[in-house]
């Protein structure tokens, strides 16, 4: 029953689709605080924020005294409206916070005119420049661009499956990133199968439970599997990719690990737990090398950086964090989302690390400083399930609308799939059975993109 619970909790199985929205996208033209910013404000704000009077040292009634601030700091951040203390305060459902304290609330036009205004890069007239753009900016490292082979499955050893009356759901699904090799969860073993035409390859025995988190070494030897029993056990196993022998396990949690990453150098595993808690240990004794207790929910996310450098780590709570992955120290709070973080993944230059949330954001954040260079707050109605780089700096994404996006190296939009588009055709879920992808993976020669779903099958799509 508990398991049945936390898939519910953690899928959310119970909800219905959300409608997919169709945005039309407005003209581009330039909003300035001097057309369009500064008759709001000063209708609205000038009372306490005006020329005579100025509550907290903030002006609103001039461009230069708004991009002054106030005794608190900055009001509004170029490019970064969610980040401004000036809209928060404006859409504040709090009487004690919003502004202006006294009648309405802004009408919601007036709010749109704001966050256009200040994501353009608050001009100051038609004539002004904005501020540096950012760019991803993306080209594939040396890494991701070499030939040589990985591992793959052979002579696999049969062994006893536990039975399931419906399909387990695809719970997690990774991509060997030097080989034709995919992996798959289902109860109790791992399937391994060719990313391309989908030909099983073998199966792994997984007897810990649910493998909720599966990833490939950078090398393509190994196979990371962690996961366990809800509110019984939780621990990680490598094995090796050729032989599917068992090498090492370590951590022995009470409950099911969420999350699990293996550092570059194969040396060290960080997990993210249902304490709250993110632990790293060491591959060659299994010892616990750190603890960190940052989180205040349930650790859903790690991911190590190609480069070994970083660390990202992400809640149910929305928040994520990035780390020094050689002693764990701080380095950065990534603050976007306001629902629970469901993935995090690394592009292969290590520039650039992308979270996706149940708040239906996707971000493409700067791994120098933590800014956010490219962000989609609906990149899929309902919620975002899972998010993964491919080796030329694509992004996939999938969400609760059914769909399966592919974002270009820049964060456009390049395509869209449902599960029903899959060749060959996938087979109907039963009667009353309702199907979305909760995990997706690209190949690692770039040219397969899989997704994984709620009744347990794979989809397969060509990417060009």
């Amino acid at each position: 029953m508990r398991t049945v619970l936390i898939l519910a909790l953690w899928f959310g199985w119970a909800a219905g689709f959300a409608a997919c929205p169709t945005v039309a996208r407005a003209e581009d033209k330039p909003v300035t605080y001097e057309a369009h910013v500064a008759a709001i404000l000063k209708k609205r704000c000038g009372t306490c924020h005006g020329d005579t009077k100025q509550e907290s040292g903030l002006s609103l009634t001039s461009y230069a005294g708004l991009m002054k601030g106030g005794g608190g700091g900055a009001v509004v951040v170029a490019g970064r409206s969610s980040a401004s203390r000036l809209l928060e305060v404006v859409t504040s459902t709090e009487d004690g916070e919003r502004m202006p304290p006294d009648g309405e609330r802004l009408p919601d036009d007036q709010i749109a005119v704001i966050r256009k205004w200040i994501d353009t890069g608050l001009r100051e007239n038609a004539g002004s420049s904005v501020a540096r753009q950012r760019t991803l900016g993306f080209a594939p490292s040396a890494a991701s661009s070499s030939t040589a082979p990985g591992a793959v499955p052979a002579n696999l050893e049969s062994f006893s499956r536990p039975a399931t009356r419906r399909g387990f759901p695809v719970l997690s699904l990774a991509a060997s990133p030097r080989a034709a090799v995919a992996a798959a969860a289902n109860y109790g073993a791992i399937e391994l199968f060719d990313p391309a035409t989908r030909v099983p390859l073998g199966t792994v025995a997984f007897p810990e439970g649910e493998p909720l988190a599966l990833s490939f070494s950078r090398s393509g030897r190994l196979l990371l599997a962690a996961g366990g029993r809800p509110v019984q056990s939780g621990s990680v196993v490598l094995f090796d990719v050729a032989t599917g022998k068992r090498l090492a396990s370590v951590a022995d949690e009470p409950d099911a690990i969420l999350s699990a990453d293996l550092s570059p150098d194969e040396k060290r595993i960080a997990i993210g737990c249902t304490s709250r808690l993110v632990k790293v240990y060491s591959t060659e004794d299994g010892g616990l090398v750190a603890t960190i207790d940052k989180h205040t929910d349930w650790v859903t996310s790690v991911a190590y950086s190609p480069n070994g450098k970083f660390l990202a780590t992400g809640d149910r709570g929305g928040s994520v964090h990035l780390w020094d992955a050689a002693n764990a120290g701080a380095i950065l709070p990534l603050a976007e989302h306001k629902k629970s973080v469901r993935g995090l993944t690394w592009r292969s230059d290590s520039g650039v690390v992308a979270s996706c949330g149940e708040d239906g954001t996707v971000v493409w954040w700067d791994a120098k400083d933590g800014w956010p260079l490219v962000k989609k707050s609906n990149a899929h109605g309902g919620g975002v399930l899972d998010c993964r780089f491919g080796p030329n700096g694509e992004l996939a994404t999938c969400g609760r609308d059914g769909l399966v996006r592919l974002w270009s190296a820049d964060g456009t939009e390049r395509k869209q799939f449902s599960l029903d588009s899959t060749t060959p055709p996938a087979s109907q879920p039963p009667a009353g059975v309702k199907r979305f992808p909760i995990r997706v993976a690209i190949s690692g020669d770039g040219k397969s993109l899989l997704a994984g779903d709620t009744t347990g099958q794979i989809h397969r799509w060509e990417i060009d």
